[in-house]
């Protein structure tokens, strides 16, 4: 309370009554905008229009920037899935204790504590 009052005095100094006033309105406008009773302001169509060719823009213009896709590129993408699908079929043949085993040799690879899950 005692910052408001000194608020409002020192506001008095700095600002004339037309800009106190304006001032006012604005935080009051601000406040209601950011209290959780107030309803939510719908968008107008026109709004949700312009933001969505917005979003539209610039997903086009980070798509530009990025590389395409070469036939080159498409073959070797797919190898590597398929390496990994071949790697994945392996680890699912071993065992429980193969599993834990391989685990604690990777974390000692790595230089992390096995006794301690990696950490």
């Amino acid at each position: 309370m005692l910052k408001k009052v000194l608020s409002k005095a020192m506001l008095s100094v700095v600002m004339d009554k037309k800009a106190r006033g304006r001032l006012e309105t604005a935080q009051e406008k601000a406040q209601q905008a950011t209290s959780p009773d107030a309803p939510p302001r719908r968008a107008s169509p026109e709004e949700l229009r312009l933001a969505a060719r917005r979003a539209l823009e610039t997903a086009e213009r980070e798509l530009a920037g990025k590389p395409r896709l070469t036939g080159e590129r498409k073959a070797l993408i797919q190898q590597a899935l398929a390496v990994r699908k071949h790697q994945t079929r392996i680890l699912d043949e071993l065992g429980p204790d193969q599993k834990i085993k391989l685990q604690a040799m990777a974390l000692e690879a790595f230089g992390l504590d096995p006794t301690k899950n990696g950490r």
